[in-house]
């Protein structure tokens, strides 16, 4: 894994905004989060998943595991990026 290019995205922190439906407030979700409330009203969102190596490499379920058993990514982002690999029949 220390050679893939794709794992330094699933791996590094990275933060999306997004406008909470409700309110409008801006909620901020950290790379690992999947569910995240809105500090203005309450209002639950789930982050949107992205496309990105798991949706190609036929490596895909093993590095998953691999980071997951590292602890790298948490199981809640794992099973998110598994879906996404088995949605792309990887």
């Amino acid at each position: 894994m220390d050679k893939c290019p794709g794992t330094k995205s699933l791996v590094e922190p990275s933060i999306t905004i997004r406008s909470c439906p409700s309110c409008g407030g801006e909620v901020e979700f950290f790379g690992y989060e999947v569910e995240v409330k809105c500090p203005d009203c309450g209002h639950a969102l789930r982050r949107e998943a992205t496309s990105s190596c798991v949706t190609w490499c036929k490596y895909a379920s093993k590095c998953i595991m691999d980071l997951k058993d590292r602890k790298l990514i948490p199981p809640s982002r794992a099973d998110e990026l598994e879906k996404i690999a088995k949605k792309a029949k990887v």
